[in-house]
Order: C-alpha cells, then sequence, then structure tokens
C-alpha cells in the first residue's frame, strides 16, 4: 500500500504527464502553421501543390506588397495562365520550372530572386506547410541578405486546433512531421513521397 504522500507525488507526476500530452496535441497543429505579418517586398513566392496558395499571392500582388509574383514550379497546375485570369499582368509574373520538392522551391526561388537583384520576398504556401517551407527557405537563403516573410494561402481546409477531428487533417499532420524529419535526414521530393507511400500516409 502507498503512503499518503508517496500517492499524492505520483498523482502530481501522472496529471503533470497528462496535461503535457494535451498540451502537446493541442499546439501539433498549431506547431506546423507561420503566418507572419505581411509587410512590402520586392516579390511574392508562391510554391505550387495546394489550393488558396496562389489565390494568396494574387490578393497581397492586387494590395500592392509586391511589383511581382514569382510563381515556384509554376508549370503546374496551370499556374501561370491561372494567375493572369486573376488579374495578374504577364510581366508581373516570373516562372521557375524546375521545382520538384520544397528544398528545391527554395533553391530555384533564390537563383531567381539573385538574378533579378530581388532583395525581399512574401513565400506563400499552404498553412500546414508552412513551418516546413520556413525551415528549408531560411537553410537555402542563410548566406543571403534577403528578407523573407511568411504568409499562409487562402481558404484553408487544414484546421489546426482540430487537426485530430478529421482523417484529412489527421493525415495531413502526420504526413508534415514526417516530412519535417525526414528533411533533416535528407529526404525530399520523390524520395520522401515513396518512403512516405511505403508507410501509407501518401
Amino acid at each position: 500500500m502507498l503512503k499518503r504522500k508517496t500517492l499524492k507525488k505520483v498523482m502530481m507526476i501522472l496529471f503533470g504527464v497528462i496535461l503535457l500530452f494535451m498540451v502537446t496535441v493541442n499546439s501539433a497543429g498549431n506547431f506546423l502553421v507561420i503566418d507572419e505579418k505581411t509587410v512590402k517586398s520586392d516579390v511574392i513566392i508562391v510554391l505550387s501543390g495546394g489550393e488558396g496558395r496562389l489565390e494568396k499571392g494574387v490578393k497581397l500582388y492586387k494590395e500592392g506588397f509586391a511589383s511581382y509574383l514569382l510563381l515556384s514550379n509554376g508549370s503546374v497546375e496551370q499556374l501561370y495562365e491561372r494567375a493572369q485570369k486573376l488579374g495578374v499582368p504577364k510581366d508581373s509574373i516570373i516562372m521557375e520550372v524546375k521545382s520538384m520538392s520544397t528544398l528545391e522551391n527554395a533553391r530555384f526561388s533564390k537563383e531567381v530572386m539573385l538574378k533579378h537583384k530581388f532583395q525581399s520576398a512574401i513565400v506563400v504556401s499552404s498553412n500546414f506547410h508552412m513551418r516546413r517551407v520556413k525551415v528549408l527557405f531560411d537553410q537555402a537563403f542563410r548566406n543571403s541578405d534577403i528578407k523573407l516573410t511568411y504568409v499562409s494561402g487562402e481558404n484553408e481546409a487544414y484546421t489546426p486546433k482540430k487537426w485530430w477531428s478529421e482523417k484529412w487533417n489527421r493525415d495531413t499532420t502526420f504526413t508534415e512531421y514526417i516530412k519535417l524529419v525526414g528533411n533533416l535526414f535528407g529526404f525530399h521530393g520523390e524520395d520522401s513521397k515513396e518512403y512516405l507511400k511505403k508507410l501509407n500516409l501518401q
């Protein structure tokens, strides 16, 4: 039989563990999302691969936050044509068509920015994708003086505060965390996707 003081300590530790678990679970979705205050920049970088990204980029362009829209992996999803239909002039659209992963989005976007002598950019992607975007873009731009601001896309289906409530949200959360860890160990692009398929997560 445990003594009263010992039992009290055990109960307090158990309560602390449960509380820590609940806080961690509740924060798991929020941690993935980065949505910084928008500041005027030279260019808006829109990453392909999700709904609402282009719409947000165009909205920021129309609001005067930048004079150019850089479409990273822009040859997919009819991004070029859609941007024009949404009201962005051809002369304001810059295409980057080599990217096959988020890391390459960062590296090739940096090449384009250096070519055009841009000093600042707003980076737009899906809200759940932004933590990984920031990690990889900060890494790629580390030795430059280019200022980056990270902004989440429009009409997000992902709900970070209740990420566990629907299957798509759960799968998205688990996938992003796996990709975050995988990126740290050098898994990117197709290698990352193949590994996720083996885990039945993509």
